[in-house]
């Protein structure tokens, strides 16, 4: 074929030039996706990072805000009464003096002694979980998230392992969780 031709086949090589050229763009075509895909796969990682970055940023300032209690009237409402435009008399998430987390956590370890919790922060949004064990059994997954947020991953994933799934609100406006509504509604779902 020319110059080429004769240089490989004087090397030594059994391949013609023309099967060389496609090896080699098929070498190039395949660093070429590799390079892409990574590319891709990057700037895949770079958009959660950033989403994740975000989300921390607007954590403080979302939990500020759900701490804050809303404008209350201080009128009388009937035992247990969790939510409407006045805040109830009895205990509930915005008069206990902590933050939700600490009332979730005081409700759970005096009412439900008999069980250990634990406590986990949700890594990707402002959630809690809180695990009711008893003899090392599962007995109850409690989240308490944003009225914003979507509670079907943790729903789907409890109901796949058969352990009960019960969800909290802790910033919708007018639901006060008050200590009454909290407690009934584990207890019902610890059967």
């Amino acid at each position: 074929m020319g110059l080429f031709s004769d240089l490989l086949k004087k090397a030594g090589a059994d391949t013609d030039l023309n099967e060389l050229a496609k090896k080699v763009a098929d070498t190039a075509e395949k660093a070429a996706a590799a390079a892409q895909k990574a590319a891709s796969e990057g700037m895949a990682r770079a958009d959660r990072a950033a989403q994740q970055a975000r989300e921390r940023a607007e954590a403080p300032r979302q939990e500020r805000a759900a701490e804050a209690a809303p404008p209350a009237k201080k009128t009388e409402s009937p035992k247990g009464f969790s939510w409407g435009e006045e805040m109830p008399p009895e205990e509930n998430q915005y008069n206990y003096g902590g933050n939700y987390n600490a009332y979730f956590s005081h409700v759970f370890a005096e009412d439900f002694p008999e069980y250990t919790v634990k406590a986990e922060q949700d890594p990707h949004r402002d959630a809690m979980f809180y695990t009711l064990s008893k003899n090392g059994v599962r007995a109850l997954v409690v989240e308490v998230m944003p009225a914003t947020s979507s509670a079907a991953s943790t729903r789907k994933r409890c109901a796949r392992e058969n352990v009960p799934y019960l969800r909290f609100y802790h910033n919708h406006k007018g639901w006060w969780n008050t200590r009454a509504y909290v407690t009934t509604r584990v207890k019902a779902a610890l059967g």
